[in-house]
C-alpha cells in the first residue's frame, strides 16, 4: 500500500482505481486542495447532511485546518487549479480560497462538534487574514494578480464564490463588487474576460462563478458573453472550459466535468 503522509490534501493519486503514486511524485497543490475539501464539506453540513460520517476523520479535518492557518495568508510560490499558467507566488485568488477554507473550517466544526469555541477561533483567524489580503492585493479599483505584483495586474476572484454559496459572509461586499465592476467596465471582450492578465484567454466556469456573485444584470452579461462564445467558436467539440476571448477559439480542454460552472448560480438561491 502507498501511505499519504503529507500535511495537506492530495491533489493527484494516481490512475483511478489505483492510488499508487507516492506522496511526493503527485503533484502538489497543497492550498487549492485543502481549500477545497474544507469547503464541500462545510456546504454539506449547511446543507443538512448527518455530520456522523465525519467522526473518524476529524484529527485529519483538523490537521487541514491547521495547515492552512500555517501557510496563509500568503500561500508562497504553488501551484493552483490553473496549473497550466505555471506555479504564481503570492498568489491573491489561492489565497482568498484558503482564506474562505479556514472559515468553512470554522463552521463546520460548529455545525459537526457543536464546538463553538474552536469556531470563533478559526473564524477570527480568517477575519484577521482577510484585512490582510484586502491590504496586500489592492490596486484601487480593483485586486491584483500576486499581492507582489503591480497595479495594473489582475485576475478572475472566482475562490470568493463560496463565501456566497456557503453563506459564511466572510469578505466585504465591497470586494467582489469591485471586481466585477472592473471586470466589467475595464477587461470584457466580445467572448469573455480574461482569466487574468497575463493571456488572452479565460475558463468558462471561472465566468459562471463570477457571474453568480453579480447582480442580475451582471449575471445577464457575463452569461451572454460564454453563449456568444459557444455560439460563435468554428472549432466543433465538446463544450470547452479553456478558450481565446478575442477569436473564440477552443484553447485546449473537452467535454470536462468542470462546465456544470454554468449553473453555479443555482447554488445561490
Amino acid at each position: 500500500p502507498v501511505f499519504y503522509n503529507l500535511t495537506w490534501t492530495p491533489h493527484h493519486l494516481g490512475v483511478w482505481p489505483v492510488c499508487d503514486l507516492n506522496p511526493m511524485e503527485q503533484e502538489q497543490m497543497p492550498v487549492e486542495e485543502t481549500g477545497n475539501i474544507l469547503l464541500v464539506l462545510a456546504w454539506l453540513a449547511k446543507a443538512g447532511v448527518d455530520q456522523s460520517y465525519l467522526a473518524p476523520y476529524w484529527p485529519l479535518v483538523h490537521a487541514w485546518g491547521e495547515y492552512l492557518v500555517a501557510v496563509l495568508p500568503d500561500p508562497g510560490d504553488q501551484l493552483c487549479t490553473d496549473d497550466f499558467e505555471g506555479p504564481s507566488p503570492h498568489n491573491a485568488n489561492l489565497a482568498a480560497k484558503g482564506i474562505v477554507g479556514i472559515a468553512a473550517y470554522a463552521e463546520l466544526v460548529k455545525l459537526g462538534r457543536n464546538d463553538t469555541e474552536t469556531e470563533q477561533k478559526y473564524r477570527a483567524i480568517a477575519e484577521a487574514y482577510v484585512q490582510e489580503w484586502i491590504g496586500n492585493s489592492t490596486a484601487g479599483d480593483h485586486y491584483k494578480l500576486q499581492y507582489d505584483l503591480g497595479n495594473d495586474t489582475f485576475s478572475l476572484k472566482y475562490n470568493l464564490f463560496w463565501d456566497t454559496a456557503i453563506g459564511l459572509d466572510l469578505f466585504p461586499k465591497e470586494v467582489m463588487e469591485t471586481e466585477i465592476g472592473y471586470y466589467l467596465s475595464e477587461k470584457k471582450h466580445a467572448y469573455g474576460i480574461p482569466l487574468d492578465n497575463r493571456k488572452n484567454f479565460t475558463k468558462l466556469d471561472w465566468e459562471m462563478w463570477i457571474a453568480a456573485m453579480g447582480t442580475e444584470d451582471q449575471f445577464a452579461d457575463i452569461t451572454d458573453m460564454v453563449y456568444a462564445f459557444a455560439n460563435t467558436t468554428m472549432d466543433r467539440f465538446a463544450l470547452t472550459d479553456w478558450y481565446m476571448i478575442d477569436d473564440a477559439s477552443q484553447n485546449g480542454f473537452e467535454a470536462r466535468p468542470v462546465v456544470g460552472g454554468i449553473w453555479a448560480k443555482m447554488l445561490t438561491l
